[in-house]
């Protein structure tokens, strides 16, 4: 039977030529990269021997000649499937699997290795006959079944591992499955055709362009690799426990710069830097990571200062661009694998921390070490930012309420909403913390109005205005106060649940009030509406009685730190300012009343209203109410 091998011959042309081509690119420093390449080489070996195999079924060369090629090819086929397995469990990040059973890997290799050279003796897998035909042994698809094998390996894995990306999957089962496929169909139905490698060729191929393809990895303006490239390098060395070094170089300005200079200027500024680098640095993995942002994987922190050291040296301020003098400000960052990072996404929050901007940690030239203990406080704030969004859009966060007694009718008659935040493992956020990131991310619009709809309904379903309660004392925050729809909201919240606006005080520090006129034109109409404004935390800044004078303001709360230096003995300052205070038309909340003898000093300096834990802590909804009821004496 006359065989066609021209198929095989276009194959392994094909694949000569898309290997050298593989060869001669840049390509990341990864295993799968090598792995890969002696994919497509044991493919070139494979479709050369299943040629020079068909060419001895032709009998157009001697019989010896096809036992060599049929060993060969047996040979090449085996080590291709253990190969493959290799790269899908590469592609799975789990090549550490294969290193902790070596023995039991080698295993099913070694007798099949055994089978194929005793085969010209014991015609296990093939035999040829006097005639020099070839005829297929017993054993022949025992080699088929230690291939399967192999390939089943990576398969199984493949369902445990999360992180690995569909597409990849789909590939790592697309290679053995057509190989299969195609031997089957030769085999079965077309045995005068050998087209099983040259379909093997053409999968190689297309999972080179999905797969390999380094165009896909390269940052065409520097051409350094991108992010997802260094994401998988850096993830590749953590998994199989490789120590590193990882060297980021920044340009603290760059934000400055575009709104400053045409894309084209700061593209040339990308492609000189990186050319400077490699000029300086060398054989080294060169990473673009982001617009402003370099990163450069080094063996060592030895040979991480070294280049640090290198760069700095040569590195110019001042780039010229068409003729236009740039000034550029640089930092540098250090990151030791293994030593002081375990995951990559550890990694990449620490590399968030350096491409922004937190001032003070930025210097100018320095090589600044991104240890956890350095980035600990950004990394809490990131946590704390996430914890706000979700508060804002899952309706969570929770408000507690604090009793504030009046000297005047004998008992409770406001209280103070407060917010509380918790963390993932149930603690309390400082609050001061939490507001404060909510301010810089602009959450805090809609975390107040979730706030004040809450104190409302609060008010509303438990009647506490029936219990003795005069008013609501809600805290507001500048970031709030700017935000021009702020007042009408309030109102139209109120009155969506019957609660008049003059039972509404809310509470501003003074440096609130003093930082934008558009503050205090939102606080203007809140008092406009009947509400009350009251002037927080008095006494901890650079409040003076004469600036409360043209301050929209009706009650001034004093903080608590100037009633307890008053009651050590301190000062005798309260001596003055109370009286001053109430002179202006404004009356007086003390904070932090904490004992018998900070209630008897405003008892005689005629204070009006008192807080602080003498009287309660901030309490929770169900707890605030049995307190209410317990101490204005109402019976339910």
């Amino acid at each position: 039977m006359e065989v066609q091998i021209h198929y095989e011959l276009a194959a392994l042309t094909f694949m000569l030529a898309a290997t050298l081509v593989f060869f001669r690119q840049r390509h990341l420093r990864v295993y799968r990269s090598s792995l890969f390449f002696w994919l497509m080489v044991l493919g070139v070996v494979t479709a050369a021997c299943d040629v020079f195999c068909g060419i001895t079924d032709l009998k157009q060369i001697p019989f010896t000649a096809g036992i060599v090629a049929h060993t060969l090819l047996f040979i090449a086929s085996l080590v291709y499937s253990v190969v493959y397995s290799m790269y899908a469990m590469e592609l799975l990040h789990r090549l550490d699997y294969i290193r902790d059973r070596k023995v039991l890997w080698c295993i099913p290799f070694v007798i099949g290795i055994i089978l194929i050279m005793t085969t010209p003796f014991t015609g296990v897998l093939y035999t040829y006959d006097e005639q020099g035909m070839y005829h297929r042994g017993l054993g022949f698809y025992s080699i088929a079944l230690i291939t399967l094998l192999y390939v089943m390996v990576p398969w199984i894995l493949m369902r445990r591992v999360s992180f690995v990306p569909q597409k990849t999957k789909r590939w790592i089962i697309a290679i053995p499955v057509a190989v299969v496929t195609a031997r089957i169909l030769q085999y079965v139905f077309f045995p005068r055709y050998l087209f099983a490698y040259a379909v093997n060729s053409v999968v190689l191929f297309c999972c080179y362009l999905f797969l390999q393809n380094s165009d896909y990895y390269m940052d065409e303006v520097t051409g350094f690799f991108k992010m997802h490239g260094f994401e998988e390098t850096v993830r590749e060395k953590m998994v199989y426990k490789e120590k590193c070094s990882v060297l980021i170089l920044r340009i603290i300005n760059y934000n400055a710069m575009t709104e400053m200079y045409e894309d084209s200027k700061l593209t040339a500024i990308q492609a000189a830097m990186a050319e400077l680098m490699q000029r300086e640095c060398g054989d080294q993995d060169f990473y673009h990571i982001a617009a402003s942002t370099f990163a450069i994987i080094l063996p060592n922190e030895k040979e991480t200062k070294v280049v640090y050291q290198r760069l700095v040296d040569v590195m110019p301020k001042i780039w010229t661009i068409d003729g236009e003098e740039i000034v550029h400000e640089y930092c540098f960052y250090a990151v030791n694998i293994q030593d002081s990072c375990d995951t990559v996404e550890e990694l990449l929050q620490r590399i968030a921390y350096a491409r922004s901007d937190h001032p003070g940690h930025h210097t100018p030239g320095m090589l600044i070490p991104l240890t956890h203990d350095a980035v600990k406080p950004a990394e809490e704030k990131q946590m704390v930012a996430e914890l706000v969004e979700q508060a804002v859009i899952n309706d969570s966060i929770e408000i507690y309420f604090q009793p504030i007694y009046s000297l005047e009718k004998g008992r409770v008659t406001s209280l103070e909403v407060l917010s509380r935040l918790k963390d993932r493992d149930k603690n309390f956020i400082n609050p001061e913390f939490f507001i404060h990131v909510a301010e810089e991310n602009r959450d805090i619009i809609p975390l107040g109005e979730q706030i004040y709809r809450k104190a409302c309904i609060f008010a509303t379903q438990n009647h506490i205005f029936e219990m003795g309660i005069d008013d609501i004392n809600i805290n507001l925050s500048p970031v709030q106060c700017c935000y021009e729809e702020l007042a009408q909201d309030l109102i139209r919240i109120a009155g969506e649940y019957g609660i008049p606006m003059t039972r509404m005080h809310l509470e501003i520090t003074e440096s609130g009030i003093m930082d934008k006129e558009e503050i205090r034109e939102t606080l203007e109409t809140l008092r406009s509406s009947g509400a009350k404004i009251a002037l927080d935390d008095f006494g901890t800044g650079y409040s003076n009685v004469g600036s409360i004078v043209s301050l929209p303001v009706d009650y001034v709360k004093i903080d608590k730190s100037l009633v307890w230096s008053y009651g050590r003995g301190e000062n005798k300052y309260l001596d003055q300012l109370v009286p001053m205070i109430h002179a202006e038309g404004k009356r007086i909340i003390s904070e932090g009343i904490e004992t018998q003898e900070h209630i008897d000093i405003f008892k005689r300096l005629k204070g009006d209203f008192l807080q602080g834990y003498f009287y309660s802590k901030p309490l929770p909804e169900r707890e605030f109410l049995q307190y209410l009821r317990e101490t204005n004496g109402i019976n339910v």
